[in-house]
């Protein structure tokens, strides 16, 4: 998730008439908060499954 494919855009761009810099910006805070979130929820999830044991105490030595 390090690059954005992404390019359409439903927002007006600046020279438009109609467009609105408050709801501009607040989209992009909006699409950075939820893009931190996944990252964090996604590392965490990966990091369970690789290094978790599933809340399961350890049996036997290994």
């Amino acid at each position: 998730m390090t690059q954005i494919t992404d390019t359409a855009s439903f927002a007006l761009l600046a020279g438009e008439a109609g467009f609105d810099p408050i709801e501009d910006r607040l989209r992009a805070n909006v699409r950075l908060t939820i893009e931190a979130m996944f990252e964090e929820e996604l590392a965490a999830f990966l990091g369970r499954l690789r290094y978790g044991r599933s809340g399961s105490p350890a049996k036997g030595y290994r």
